[in-house]
């Protein structure tokens, strides 16, 4: 086969690789040996993983050059952008967070929206100060008590009594706000909210105002579900209540599901190690875990379709496979593959 021929085959198999995320849909005849296809080469999950991966670790700097990588690949991978514009916020780079968002808000708005509330969210909760003291707060609202593991027995540790008593004092401030206790990890058949639920009513507050999240096992789990629960009924302000070293992470997680943080409220645990509001620095670990609260997905399966592909429209198949032959053809000739000129 001619280098030329080489080239035309290589470019065709490049455009339908970059169309389809990376994935392979065939191979080069068996007299092409030498020929390294996009697919063999790199693949967009196996470098968003990667990307994943460095997030995990710490590595900011490193997970948004291989998202850009997976993105040169496929520009239409929705929760790549979303990253991108999450962690490229992270950094403090705007241009390129405001360019993913906008690039996201015509692939998919509601993930544009998704990726939006994660910056705001870990935004807000960096600037949180634990405070002991409830307040009134305007509107319709809901008071979110977070859950905290149950001794052996079923009954409350005393930082759960905390919390609930913490929020039993916000409910007589905020006296229509119903109350949302969670937690699910039974122990002796009996789950945190529930017991939360128990205290609550046996110190005279209306079982009639109180909403259970039992099914969770984690914060993100709690946020996930409560959200869900507070959709149903039309509220999306909440004030929060958990302890000290909590409220940031728990502020996170539920403003990456949609949920305004409009109030919180701590226990005194080691209040006084909490005051200083986070640096952008200290965010990493809460984004993180907001990402996860958002359900932008962890992983994505190696030679995978990327998830919410848009209509590629006219043009956008060529433009898509140009990208990565240009760069093929600007590593030189050997990567394309060797032969006779013809």
């Amino acid at each position: 086969m001619t280098r030329v021929k080489r080239i035309r085959l290589a470019a065709a198999a490049t455009i339908a690789v970059a169309a389809l995320g990376g994935v392979a849909v065939g191979s080069l005849p068996a007299d092409g040996a030498g020929v390294v296809t996009v697919a063999d080469a790199v693949d967009p999950a196996g470098l968003y993983n990667e990307a994943q991966s460095k997030f995990a670790n710490g590595d900011v700097a490193g997970g948004l050059a291989a998202l850009q990588k997976a993105l040169t690949l496929a520009p239409a991978d929705t929760d790549a952008l979303a990253l991108q514009a999450i962690w490229a916020d992270q950094m403090e780079q705007a241009s390129v967070s405001n360019a993913a968002l906008s690039r996201l808000r015509v692939l998919n708005p509601l993930l544009a929206t998704t990726a939006r509330n994660v910056i705001s969210g870990v935004a807000t909760a960096a600037q949180i100060v634990p405070d002991t003291a409830p307040k009134p707060v305007s509107g319709r609202v809901a008071i979110v008590v977070l859950g905290f593991g149950l001794n052996a027995n079923g009954k409350m540790a005393p930082e759960l009594v905390n919390r609930v008593s913490a929020g039993k004092a916000q409910s007589e401030i905020t006296t229509a706000a119903p109350i949302v206790v969670t937690g699910g990890v039974p122990k002796n058949g009996i789950t945190e909210a529930a017991a939360m639920k128990t205290w609550l009513v046996e110190n005279g507050v209306d079982t009639g105002r109180i909403l259970t999240e039992d099914k969770s096992g984690s914060t993100v789990a709690n946020a996930q579900n409560t959200s869900e629960i507070l959709r149903a009924k039309g509220i999306r302000d909440i004030i929060l209540v958990t302890s000290p070293n909590h409220i940031r992470r728990g502020a996170a997680d539920f403003g990456a599901t949609g949920l305004r943080v409009v109030g919180t409220l701590t226990t005194a645990t080691d209040l006084s190690k909490y005051l200083t509001p986070l640096t952008k620095d200290q965010t990493r670990g809460i984004r993180l875990e907001a990402t996860r609260a958002a359900r932008i997905p962890a992983t994505h399966q190696p030679g995978a379709l990327p998830q919410n592909l848009p209509d590629p429209g006219p043009g956008l198949l060529t433009d898509l496979g140009g990208q990565v032959l240009k760069q093929l053809l600007d590593a030189g000739s050997s990567a394309i593959g060797s032969g006779t000129e013809g």
